[in-house]
């Protein structure tokens, strides 16, 4: 933050700022005269920052001296972070003009996705009294669907549940968790919960042991009655734990040398670790970062699954949070200030005003909680373990429910390649060379497909260098992959290339089908030992290959040569595609 910035922000963080509810009688006016005579849009920027930053959780604010008048000026700022800023700013003191323009970026489909995300955070930060009519709308739309499942959390319309538990079934994994951990924040919530995993809309195997100790932290004795009979028993903390750690070490030695695989156990902890914990520079920040740990110790990772309350540090203490509004969060307290209280859950980061805290209880309990493994097979058990304990991170076999991992539309998440080639804006991943390549670069997804379709849309600029898409590939020690490629650029569209091994497997090109410096769909389908792709709706390979390898990586491709640009948009891809759609390559 610059030093306009940090000057707005000290002056207004004081007590006498926090606690007023008149504009005239805090140091906002000032500020905003300030910015009406300056012409620098960067200036305007830093302090428009500052201001923000000071009025975090602090939802709404009566209008400034000047504001008004100063409000089309900025909205009309060449600076994008100036427009920002002041659209946050514009709704916190009451514009509604300005409420309606970030109405109609959040449910407008052909804006900038950082943009919306935005326009929809400040929705839900200022309590927007059209918000739950917004957020439902938005459970169709697969871009904010996660946002709008959290943003409904704070409602307690009960229109609510049904939603999202209709929704529930068709979900990924991710959004799967944000309803679950949205459902389990209030009573009546929590009720159609169980209702719907006992009509069995929602596996009782979805509920985690984290979910159970939030609801049971809502202290409702006929829930918790309700949620052992669907769930199971529950344990003391200090209950038995040598014998459990006993039976689970024997469990993971009946595996022999090699218990589990690695990648099958990435996926085991995706699912039921990785939202609290960062391994390898993935996960989440509830819990500390496991990737330095004694992971290779199997006692020690049994002690702390098993046992998560024997050692607890303070900055992971969990705390239940109470709002006026019969809401109940637990987390970790991540800031706390005169004007509000910001908790770290299970899924979000959730800034709260305090006057809308009716009570704040410490826990002797750690976030994680207790029965982690207890819904998992002996086998998933084995294969988590075996993946704990590797010295490097290991591929993530692809699953219906880890699918939405591929790519998050927002940066390089869950890819490995060289940041200064790969950027990633607007869901769009650009590799781009400004002086050429001396040999190729690669960007190489962590996930492992099978059988599967793929289509996405490619740009290649200029024409006559070269691209392509690698598939059921395998990274090498030198940066290079080996495996399967299917190729773009001029000469090479079409054509289908084993890189490091055979070379050109098919050699008809597909030149005809694209357009050139534009956008082109390419679609590849791989079950079993047969390969066919498409471009632009036109087939091109179609190949039975018996000798290629059956799963694998896909790659992208930045090859050697003079200065180009290659770009990739909306990846869609469907796992076990049925025999028959061999027959059809659709556009």
């Amino acid at each position: 933050m610059r030093l306009a910035a940090s000057l707005a922000l000290l002056a207004l963080v004081t007590p006498q700022f926090a606690n007023s509810q008149d504009a005239k009688s805090s140091n906002l006016d000032p500020l905003i005269g300030f910015i009406s005579q300056s012409e620098d849009p960067q200036l305007q920027a830093d302090v428009l920052q500052g201001i923000v930053a000071a009025l975090k959780g602090v939802p709404k604010r009566p209008m400034p001296s000047g504001w008004e008048a100063l409000e089309p000026k900025l909205l009309k700022s060449e600076s994008a972070s100036v427009q920002r800023h002041a659209r946050t700013l514009a709704v916190k003191f009451g514009s509604q003009p300005a409420l309606e323009a970030i109405r109609r970026i959040v449910l407008a489909n052909n804006q900038p996705l950082t943009e919306r995300r935005d326009a929809l955070a400040t929705l839900i930060a200022v309590s927007d009294t059209r918000l739950v009519e917004i957020l439902l709308s938005l459970l169709e739309d697969s871009e904010l669907r996660g946002q709008a499942i959290r943003g409904l959390a704070r409602f307690q319309d009960l229109q609510i549940p049904p939603a999202l538990v209709n929704l529930y079934p068709s979900l990924n994994l991710g959004e799967k968790r944000d309803v679950l951990n949205s459902l389990s924040g209030r009573v009546p919530f929590a009720t159609k919960l169980l209702d719907a995993i006992e009509s069995e809309i929602i596996p009782a195997r979805d509920l985690t042991a984290a979910l159970v100790r939030q609801i049971r932290n809502l202290e409702n004795p006929a829930l918790s009655e309700r949620l052992q009979s669907v769930w199971g028993a529950f344990k003391d903390p200090d209950e038995d734990k040598l014998a459990e750690i006993a039976r689970y070490r024997g469990i993971y030695r009946a595996g022999g040398s090699t218990p589990g695989k690695a990648s099958a156990g990435r996926a085991v902890f995706v699912r039921t670790c990785q939202q609290c914990h960062s391994l390898f520079g993935m996960g989440g920040n509830i819990g500390p970062d496991i990737t330095g740990s004694d992971r290779g110790n199997l006692t020690y990772l049994l002690q702390n699954i098993i046992d998560p309350n024997s050692v607890i540090p303070n900055e992971y203490q969990t705390s239940v949070i109470e709002t006026d509004d019969d809401r109940v969060l637990t987390g970790i307290i991540i800031d706390q200030n005169a004007s509000a209280i910001t908790i770290r859950t299970a899924n979000e980061e959730v800034t709260i005003p305090s006057q809308e805290v009716i009570d704040i209880q410490t826990s002797s309990l750690s976030m994680m909680p207790e029965g982690l493994l207890t819904a998992l097979s002996d086998q998933e058990v084995r294969d988590l373990l075996y993946y704990l304990r590797q010295p490097a991170q290991a591929p993530l076999k692809a699953s219906e429910e880890n699918l939405n991992l591929f790519f998050n539309g927002v940066d390089l998440t869950g890819w490995d390649g060289n940041q200064d080639l790969w950027t990633v804006q607007d869901g769009v991943i650009t590799g781009h060379s400004e002086t050429g390549l001396k040999h190729n670069e690669f960007l190489t997804s962590q996930m492992i497909l099978e059988d599967f379709r793929v289509t996405f849309d490619v740009r290649l600029t200029p024409n006559s260098e070269n691209s392509g898409i690698q598939f059921r590939s395998r990274p090498q020690a030198n940066g290079e992959v080996k495996g399967y490629q299917a190729d773009a650029g001029q000469g090479w569209w079409g054509k289908l290339y084993e890189e490091l091994g055979r070379g050109l497997l098919w050699d008809k090109p597909g030149d005809q089908h694209i357009k050139k410096g534009d956008w082109n769909h390419y679609e590849i389908l791989a079950v079993g030992h047969h390969i066919k792709t498409a471009i632009n709706g036109k087939p091109c390979v179609n190949l039975e290959d018996p000798d290629g390898d059956l799963q694998g990586m896909i790659a992208l491709q930045l090859h050697s040569g003079g200065p180009m640009t290659v770009q990739f948009k909306n990846f869609q891809i469907e796992l076990s595609p049925r025999t028959e759609q061999l027959k059809t390559v659709n556009p």
